[in-house]
């Protein structure tokens, strides 16, 4: 049951080039993980951010281009990578995102209670520096709009400067997404309880 605020866009219904964007994301890379399956709603439409991407094909595509090559072509690590993601979603409270990517996160080995730490907004126990350095990072620069040279330096040492433009790059795309999914008010799956109580 679709009750985002905006109209789900069956296969059936698209013009050529959200048809174009419907087979990129469900022919591309997140399928091939995950299966086409994964991204179809039981009513032919985009599951998550994917539906609203289809109403604006022309910037939709080039927002889903970037989040794949994010997910799927980045130099940071996975478990890196979905601390950043997960420090996005909690910021935002976004249901929909933080349903998506604590699932991936699992997978990618972030035990259950840095999950909850970072769902709570709370410091969680990270061994790996550079992990706890992602962390601080990402948290410093949603919540404050800024980065003291301090931790500037020290992630910059821990990650390189690739990894930390790729990170910065990540914060601002998944932020994007948090937009896209608390704006249009995209739902989480039926059946599970929303991750922030609302």
């Amino acid at each position: 049951m679709n009750n985002s605020r905006l109209t789900e866009l069956p296969l059936e219904q698209l013009s050529a080039d959200q048809r174009a964007l419907f087979e990129a994301i469900t022919g591309g890379k997140r399928s091939a993980r995950a299966g086409s399956e994964a991204y179809i709603t039981p009513g032919g439409g985009l599951r998550g951010p994917f539906n609203a991407l289809l109403h604006a094909p022309h910037v939709g595509d080039a927002a889903q281009r970037l989040g794949e090559s994010l997910r799927f072509e980045g130099v940071l690590a996975p478990r890196q990578r979905e601390i950043g993601v997960l420090c996005v979603a909690a910021h935002w409270r976004a249901a929909y995102e933080w349903w998506a990517h604590a699932r991936i996160a699992r997978e990618c080995g972030v035990e259950d209670g840095v999950i909850e730490a970072i769902r709570r907004r709370e410091e969680p126990t990270l061994s790996d520096s550079a992990e706890r350095l992602v962390h601080d990072f990402s948290r410093t620069l949603l919540d404050e709009r800024q980065v003291p040279d301090a931790l500037y330096a020290d992630t910059v040492d821990a990650l390189g400067e690739e990894a930390l433009v790729e990170l910065v790059i990540l914060l601002g795309y998944y932020s994007l997404v948090s937009m896209v999914l608390v704006g249009f008010e995209v739902p989480i799956p039926d059946g599970e309880a929303p991750p922030f109580g609302d």
